[in-house]
């Protein structure tokens, strides 16, 4: 990575600030919300505590809507957004689909074995993780997956990635359209044992002991979509970030 001088760490920073608020969002909390970043993270970059990495630069970029160039050196016009950098963008970052738990006809399509419709939004992802073929993020909208005393808790705002040609297995967290429910249903997947004939008795459990279990069978109607495979965290910005993480 390239050594920055503290003058153009500055500029960088500035630049980013700009592309933030040129693409909508005024307050960076909102593009944290949106995207899921973390939080004290994007800040160390946009108020120049730290140099932007390239690998980040490339994301901010996609997320923004400008160029790499324009974020670094300030090449070009920041109206100009990312038609210029197309190529570089499509080959180093991935742009997942965003749906809505409430969606539920965007849900029963993605079911029925259809690809997603183009999204209202959709998350920048660089493709040196490791990612799904098929793909999409859902957003965590209630509490019944939060529970603190759980090595893994989901809150409100949360982003979960799903795997949409992935088997399920006990204790994996699951995207489930359940029609009795008249839902899709973000839940810990627990199987319980074989009906008569044969088909699959599973739980579909919240972390939340306020919320309800609900009982599906491999013969009824309920379908597991997909097994979350990543979460893109947002944290509590009300709350005074912690050092040391």
């Amino acid at each position: 990575m390239r050594e920055w001088t503290g003058e153009e760490i500055a500029a960088i920073a500035e630049r980013l600030r700009r592309a933030r608020v040129h693409a909508g969002f005024a307050r960076a909390t909102d593009a944290v919300r949106k995207f899921g970043w973390n939080y004290s993270r994007y800040m160390n970059y946009e108020n120049g505590a730290r140099a932007i990495p390239p690998k980040q630069a490339i994301l901010f970029a996609s997320a923004f809507g400008v160029t790499v160039d324009f974020i670094y050196f300030g090449k070009g016009d920041i109206i100009n957004q990312i038609e210029r950098t197309q190529a570089l963008s499509s080959r180093m970052v991935r742009r997942i689909p965003l749906c809505m738990l409430e969606n539920i006809v965007e849900i029963q399509r993605i079911a029925s074995g259809f690809e997603p419709m183009l999204a209202t939004a959709a998350l920048p992802v660089s493709f040196e993780d490791t990612l799904p073929e098929r793909a999409i993020f859902i957003e965590i909208a209630d509490k019944s997956m939060s529970n603190h005393n759980e090595p893994v808790s989901f809150e409100p705002g949360d982003k979960a990635m799903i795997d949409l040609d992935a088997t399920p297995a006990p204790s994996d967290f699951v995207l489930v359209l359940v029609p009795e429910e008249e839902a899709a249903l973000f839940r810990t997947y627990r199987e319980i044992g074989r009906d008569t004939d044969g088909s699959m008795i599973a739980e579909l459990v919240p972390l939340n002991p306020n919320f309800r279990t609900i009982r599906i069978s491999s013969a009824g109607s309920a379908q597991i979509i997909g097994v979350c495979r990543q979460v893109h965290r947002v944290f509590d910005l009300a709350q005074p970030m912690r050092r040391g993480r």
